[in-house]
């Protein structure tokens, strides 16, 4: 089973908890391991509601998410660095010299939908003569 959907309260690693501790003090929130079962749960949260609170400024000492992806020891964090990677189509070797908040940032990143912006006036103007062509050709008016 994935680390991303694995239920945070069954996950016995104590870096890993340490790990979610961290993330709940970056946001402010209290945890509550029932509204928010998954990491990919929390993950989702952070990113709709406050993804810019993931910073090193709002924790208060050095932890897990401040150590270096590549000073990380082999074990279930790393394993969650892995995984958040290649979710985002890369190799964790990418990640290096960047912490694993970095990496979460990321992720929390891809996951909000870019919003569409509103087309500017030369395409505008291009759609409009497309569908007039369309229209005199369906008429027969060529």
């Amino acid at each position: 089973m994935s680390c991303i959907h694995a239920k945070i309260t069954e996950v016995e690693d104590d870096d890993f908890q340490a790990m979610i501790n961290e993330l709940y003090h970056c946001v402010d929130w209290p945890r509550h391991d029932e509204d928010l079962p998954t990491i990919f749960n929390l993950l989702s949260a952070i990113a709709a509601q406050d993804i810019k609170a993931l910073t090193s400024n709002h924790l208060p000492t050095a932890g897990i998410l401040t150590t270096k992806i590549g000073k990380l020891p082999d074990g279930l964090v790393y394993e969650f660095c892995r995984e958040l990677a290649g979710i985002l189509q890369t190799h964790i070797e990418a990640f290096d010299g960047k912490t694993v908040l970095s990496l979460v940032k990321s992720y929390c990143s891809f996951l909000i939908k870019p919003i569409k912006k509103k087309p500017n006036q030369k395409l505008s103007r291009h759609d409009q003569m497309t569908r007039i062509i369309l229209q005199r050709r369906a008429n027969g008016d060529l």
